[in-house]
């Protein structure tokens, strides 16, 4: 199975750094359409067999056009939602940016206990995400685009596939509609092959 990562595309929230998490989220702004729009042709050459979305508005947007463009409908999934700022949502002061990117790093670190007041832990939001995916696979899904969130994606990927390198966010940080795609391997292990336009080995 072949699994593209999309981030959604860029909206207000993004622009004022807030912690924009819940449920619908912001809609996508002006270049956050041509975004997705975008997307249609950077993907022109893969057939995909599904297009899943996170619930939040921002994501479906984003997976509208492609999905229609390949004659598919987007499957929405709340497992593939952000993972949840809890009492700092909507903020945007220094405080509770460093929080939740505090919280972060420890996922990435493997402290996936690790959460913000009010908020989710990387383990709950692993979880969720892994039972969406897993059905996909299980159902032989070849392969599957998946729109999501910077922080669900970017510690998914680094906590499930056998060669994510955390120097990858230092140069190339998941932008809006960055694309990551990754290779099952065996049953239920992921490979990463590229990320945004890099090509891995």
């Amino acid at each position: 199975m072949r699994l593209i990562l999309i981030r959604h595309g860029q909206t207000a929230s993004n622009l004022a750094q807030a912690l924009d998490t819940a449920a619908p989220g912001a809609p996508l702004d002006e270049t956050g359409m041509a975004q997705a729009e975008a997307l249609v042709e950077r993907l022109g050459a893969d057939e995909l067999d599904a297009v899943f979305s996170s619930t939040l508005l921002r994501a479906k947007m984003t997976a509208t056009p492609l999905a229609q463009a390949r004659g598919l409908v987007v499957a929405e999934h709340v497992g593939l939602t952000e993972i949840s700022a809890g009492d700092l949502e909507m903020r945007n002061d220094p405080e509770s940016q460093l929080a939740y990117s505090d919280a972060f790093v420890g996922w990435l670190s493997g402290d996936l206990r690790a959460k913000v007041p009010g908020g989710e832990d990387a383990q709950t939001a692993l979880d969720r995400f892994d039972a969406v995916v897993q059905d996909a696979r299980n159902s032989g899904t070849g392969k599957l685009a998946v729109i999501s969130h910077a922080a669900m994606l970017v510690t998914w990927l680094a906590i499930r596939s056998n060669n994510f390198d955390p120097t990858l966010l230092s140069p190339l940080p998941l932008n809006n509609t960055g694309v990551v795609t990754l290779e099952g391997v065996g049953s239920s292990g992921w490979k990463l092959r590229s990320w945004q336009d890099r090509i891995l080995d």
